[in-house]
């Protein structure tokens, strides 16, 4: 792609990622971040040229000349909509008229969305036993690093798949990798909880997908040190590695939590995170061959039953 597609492919994902209105500036500052690290022109400035409706649909599909830049920005629209839950009336009128602007076949429309929808139902958790979110009973202490490398390995090689929504996989499997292990410990959990355990860590769920895309689809997206989802990674990280190093230390950290009677303070769990993350770096890259490999047996029907049974 041009460089001109690119940013107006990340000016159409912009939004998308604001078009229900919802989101905190927390996360809007997330993504100015990580725009910022786009190689791009004036990248910093694509979320105010979005919100202050200076970067109008009309102009910024009509500057996508191939069905390939076309098709791809529908798809991270589509993602990123998806990304918090399943759309709602204001982000699906967002996306028919998305749609029809980049003039795309009814299949394509279609794909992208079903997949999506097949995900979110995936992704939504057991509602809790409130009996056991307050008073977890006792039980012995499982074995579960084994399930937590394996549900990093299936995230770093969803990273190697072309489609968009691939990308979006990863979110539902880390949720229910806190899920299964606070239920391992006796903790049911309902979603709400999930979402703001990975908001302390910084792993907002608009935010990562964007980021997830960003580095797969529009390139140049290089980690400041001491920045981004995961801080300290750098450009050596590849997309995959980032990917298991993230959710490997978000399942190492749950553990921690809650095996310890989720004691640990907001600031001890956005550390422990950062050392979690530094330390599974080598690990991921050195698995890189691993995740590819994996990959190759993997394909979109899989996706929701990996999701829940990996």
């Amino acid at each position: 792609m041009t460089t001109l597609e690119k940013e107006n492919i990340a000016l159409i994902a912009v939004a998308a990622a604001f078009s229900d209105g919802r989101q905190s500036e927390v996360e809007r500052e997330k993504i100015r971040e990580l725009l910022g690290n786009l190689d791009l022109p004036d990248a910093a400035v694509l979320v105010q040229r979005v919100l202050l409706k200076k970067a109008p649909l009309e102009t910024t599909t009509a500057a996508l000349s191939s069905p390939e830049s076309r098709a791809l920005a529908y798809e991270m629209a589509v993602c990123l909509v998806e990304a918090d839950g399943h759309r709602n009336e204001q982000e699906a009128q967002f996306l028919t008229r998305l749609g029809e602007l980049l003039e795309l076949t009814p299949v394509l429309v279609k794909q992208p969305l079903e997949a999506a929808d097949a995900l979110a139902a995936e992704a939504e958790l057991p509602p809790p036993i409130p009996a056991q979110v307050s008073s977890p009973k006792p039980l012995p202490a499982p074995d579960l690093d084994p399930m937590i490398r394996n549900t990093a390995l299936v995230a770093g090689a969803l990273e190697f798949l072309p489609q968009s929504v691939a990308t979006l996989a990863v979110l539902p499997l880390q949720t229910h990798l806190v899920y299964r292990v606070g239920k391992a410990h006796g903790y049911a959990l309902d979603a709400g909880h999930v979402k703001e355990f990975l908001g302390v860590l910084g792993l907002g769920l608009t935010s990562q997908a964007f980021e997830g895309l960003a580095r797969k689809f529009l390139g140049g997206l290089v980690k400041k040190a001491g920045g981004g989802l995961a801080g300290g990674l750098t450009k050596a990280v590849t997309g995959p590695a980032l990917t298991f190093a993230t959710t490997y230390a978000l399942g190492q950290l749950a553990q921690r939590y809650y095996s310890g009677g989720r004691t640990l303070s907001a600031l001890q769990l956005k550390e422990t995170f950062q050392q979690l993350v530094s330390s599974a770096r080598a690990q991921g890259e050195r698995l890189v061959p691993e995740m590819k490999t994996r990959s190759s047996s993997l394909n979109l029907s899989q996706l929701p039953g990996l999701i829940r049974g990996v």
